[in-house]
């Protein structure tokens, strides 16, 4: 009879045996304690249709406005929709082939918070890309997925930002600017620019809006209109918006 078998087994029986008495008695093995750690504080990507709405509830016109061509899907005509796994909302126009945007948002510069400043970008339609939100500092962020759910409130106050550019072409002069709701220069206690803010309306299905108003704002509707690199401020422009956000 070939013993090394039963042996085999009791070696490793007892192994293992040994193996669940140290861990009863120091814990789990650190990086499986880390694993595990990881797997229960994942935040799932959220993939998105995006309305971006022209007026409001009685007919006022939004600064910022869609190009006409319906919802804004995740995955198609180049557009990129999601709630990704840092628990903020990336919304691109320009995935594919850059400065030859298939879907774009349009901007109104016109009401400028100083009357007096007559600085007017003349951003091209094509070159119109990513939005994104975060944390300020004044306002820490829950993932925007666990809005409204496990406890958590259904609103708070983010950073949003935006670029955009001139030019339509490889060998077009370019000019960028950078639009911010209390984003990077304009996050500090006393600024002059709204708190993005973002709701969960619905949780089944889920759906969620952002607009630049809200109770932690000290002023709405405002951004700051700088130049790409952000050395150069053009000014304080009111840019109210909407933006409807549904899980697909």
């Amino acid at each position: 009879m070939d013993m090394r078998r039963p042996l085999a087994f009791v070696f490793i029986t007892s192994l293992l045996y040994a193996t669940a008495c140290q861990e009863a008695v120091t814990g789990p093995h650190p990086v499986a304690a880390t694993l595990a750690m990881a797997r229960q504080t994942a935040i799932p990507t959220v993939s998105l249709t995006v309305t971006v709405s022209n007026v409001d509830g009685v007919g006022n016109s939004y600064a910022i406005q869609n190009d006409g061509n319906g919802t804004y899907v995740d995955g198609t005509q180049d557009v990129q929709a999601v709630l990704d796994n840092n628990g903020t909302f990336a919304f691109n126009t320009e995935t594919g082939t850059h400065r030859n945007a298939i879907r774009y948002v349009s901007y109104n510069f016109n009401n400028p918070v100083d009357p007096a400043n007559t600085y007017r970008p003349t951003p091209s339609n094509l070159r119109n890309y990513h939005f994104s939100t975060g944390a300020s500092q004044y306002s820490p962020m829950i993932p925007i997925q666990n809005l409204g759910v496990s406890g958590n409130p259904t609103s708070e106050c983010i950073y949003m930002g935006n670029s955009f550019a001139s030019g339509t072409s490889l060998t077009d002069p370019t000019t960028s600017w950078r639009v911010s709701f209390h984003k990077g220069l304009e996050d500090v206690s006393n600024g002059p620019t709204a708190f993005a803010v973002v709701t969960r309306t619905s949780v089944t299905p889920a759906v969620w809006t952002i607009a630049p108003s809200g109770a932690c704002s000290l002023v709405s509707n405002v951004s700051a209109l700088r130049s790409g690199d952000g050395s150069v401020l053009y000014g304080y422009y009111n840019l109210p918006f909407l933006f409807t956000l549904k899980a697909k």
